[in-house]
């Protein structure tokens, strides 16, 4: 029972988020998340860098080609990968959100407004918020690189029809 955008998946699979939410432990693991990601960014950079320079010369262009494939399906599947944790990320921050929201309606002591719960809970979950910003914005990275590659193809294709045509 998944639609479209994979919105029903968390459904079907029924993923609980641990019962308390932490959000010091979310902040620490944030770190080792950014340096990851980052990490990851200046090594899909170098090989895409060291790709295109590699196209200059013509009797590179079939490894160039094949390399070029390669990198893509590999960037679009870490894309999955990714967007597959943003959704159960975004899944736990529903539920946190539900629970949250609750907890300020009867157990706290001060009546609040709607507004104010909100802009409370924001701020108990601001790294969770931050961890699922950090992904999406490694995915448009990887989007990035994607778009890069294809033009880098087209280039490829046409370097070989130039040089075919020299001949």
């Amino acid at each position: 029972m998944e639609d479209t955008d994979g919105a029903l998946l968390f459904e079907s699979t029924k993923i609980r988020p641990p019962a308390e939410y932490d959000d010091l432990d979310t902040r620490a693991k944030n770190t080792i998340l950014e340096e990851r990601l980052i990490e990851n960014r200046k090594q899909w950079t170098t090989k895409i860098k060291a790709l295109a320079v590699a196209t200059k010369e013509v009797r590179n262009l079939t490894d160039c080609q094949v390399n070029m494939l390669s990198y893509r399906q590999v960037i679009i599947d870490m894309m999955v990968e990714l967007k597959a944790t943003i959704y159960r990320r975004t899944a736990h921050w529903d539920s946190y959100h539900k629970t949250k929201y609750r907890d300020y309606s009867l157990n706290y002591d001060m009546k609040l407004t709607k507004e104010e719960k909100v802009s409370f809970i924001r701020a108990d979950m601001s790294a969770l918020k931050f961890q699922i910003k950090l992904l999406e914005a490694h995915i448009e990275f990887y989007q990035e690189c994607v778009k890069t590659l294809d033009n880098m193809a087209f280039a490829i294709r046409n370097r070989i029809r130039l040089s075919e045509d020299d001949f």
